[in-house]
Formats: structure tokens, sequence, C-alpha cells
């Protein structure tokens, strides 16, 4: 296999800012909570959850909780 070949599209990473609202999403925090909490609007909460749903393949806020602890506790 060629080294510079990244990561299957199966195993998404996430940047600083998305693992903060995830992390925020676990602990319950609705959107505008967590918006405050970072300093940001809440339609960029909205923005960041959606690559993460995009990302991890799922719709809904429950379904991103379970994928990320199951497959993704490493990048909490």
């Amino acid at each position: 296999e060629d080294p510079k070949v990244a990561p299957q599209a199966g195993t998404p990473t996430f940047n600083d800012r998305q693992r903060k609202v995830l992390r925020f999403v676990l602990e319950g925090l609705s959107n505008k909570e967590i918006a405050w909490r970072l300093q940001i609007s809440e339609s960029y909460v909205k923005a960041i959850l959606q690559s993460l749903f995009q990302k991890t393949g799922v719709r809904t806020r429950g379904q991103l909780v379970r994928v990320a602890v199951e497959q993704y506790e490493d990048q909490l």
C-alpha cells in the first residue's frame, strides 16, 4: 500500500472546533448553550453539526452521540 494515501473514507478525523462541539453534544448541551460556551453563533454550531453528521453518516444528534462513543472515542 502507498503510505501517501489518506485514511479510508470510513475513518473521518475531526478538527478542533468539531471536537469541542461534539464534546458539548455528548454532555447534552443545546445548540444555544454550545454557541454561548464557544462564543460563536448558533447558526455556526448548526453548520458544524451538519459537517459532523456528514462525516459520520448520521442524521440525528442521538445517532451522532452513539457513533461518536462507539467509533470515535479516541478523538474526543
